[in-house]
């Protein structure tokens, strides 16, 4: 007599995730990615690159415990006040790409 049993949904809760690419300070654009190196024992090191403009330094001496968003904020702290050394890793890339293009020939085309 009774009508079937209804369940009972469960409420999710989604938790906020931390983000993997930050706004770059030089371009504006969302392209900063950090990775650090992950280290036992010791000073850790964090590698900051601009996918866009090619904004790349180094950040020595990261805690255990920062993660990218506290490394993110320090590097920012940091590039705002002028006390990062700020290199153009583009140049060095397009300058290795260079060096291997010399060595391969295109093909030529036949018509």
């Amino acid at each position: 007599m009774g009508g079937k049993r209804k369940k009972r949904t469960k409420i999710v809760k989604v938790k906020p995730k931390l983000p993997k690419t930050f706004e770059c300070p030089r371009c504006g654009k969302i392209a900063m990615t950090i990775k650090i190196d992950k280290v036992d024992s010791g000073p850790r090191t964090a590698h900051i690159k601009c996918g866009n403009c090619g904004l790349c330094t180094d950040i020595d001496e990261v805690r255990p415990i920062d993660d990218e968003a506290n490394v993110y904020g320090r590097f920012l702290d940091d590039y705002l006040e002028g006390k990062l050394e700020i290199k153009d890793c583009r140049e060095s890339e397009n300058e290795n790409h260079e060096d291997e293009g010399e060595d391969s020939e295109l093909p030529s085309e036949t018509n």
